[in-house]
């Protein structure tokens, strides 16, 4: 796990410094896939954001390193763990906090009342969508992937197919993939 949390800022290091103005992402995808759908966009328009317009409506994320330089990959549970913090306190409106009685005379306790958050949140939908900036596993590649969501899909059903265009994947798809080892990645 250590190499791959290493090699990605390797691999943006690599890419700033290499002749490429962009790069451009869509999952389960090739060089070829995306040379079709090139061509297809540019023969559509040649001002660069239609054509980028274009790439998003078929499912390619498209950045200029110069962007790529400016964004940070993290694995989902790290942006879930960042987010549930940040907004935890934020969440939990006055009116729904629980106040403990207080402390009985004579208890040699201090008497007041303290405030107590609610119980922890309910366990997760595994039909809720998560947003999925790419999938990285030490040695697999796209065809990797593809036959490990297939193997996943054939347990959890149809439902829970990745969104190629919006970039989301169900939580249950998502865990499956997990226990075979991807780590999910999304932008922080």
């Amino acid at each position: 796990m250590f190499r791959s949390r290493t090699a990605l800022p390797a691999l943006l290091g690599a890419l700033l410094l290499s002749a490429c103005t962009s790069v451009s992402f869509k999952q389960g995808a090739g060089g070829n896939d995306y040379k079709a759908d090139e061509r297809t966009c540019l023969g559509t328009t040649t001002e660069r954001t239609a054509f980028l317009q274009c790439m998003e409506a078929k499912g390619w994320w498209t950045r200029s390193t110069e962007e790529l330089s400016q964004i940070a990959l993290v694995p989902v549970e790290d942006s879930d763990t960042a987010e549930a913090a940040s907004t935890a306190a934020a969440a939990i409106p006055a009116e729904t906090a629980v106040t403990a009685p207080a402390a009985p005379l004579g208890s040699g306790a201090e008497a007041r009342a303290q405030t107590v958050a609610p119980a922890a949140a309910a366990p997760r939908d595994p039909l809720s969508r998560v947003r999925i900036a790419m999938w990285s596993k030490m040695g697999a590649g796209a065809d990797d992937l593809i036959a490990d969501q297939k193997r996943c899909l054939d347990t959890l059903g149809d439902a829970h197919a990745p969104d190629t265009m919006a970039g989301t994947v169900s939580r249950g798809l998502y865990d499956c993939l997990r226990r075979q080892g991807w780590t999910g990645l999304t932008l922080r």
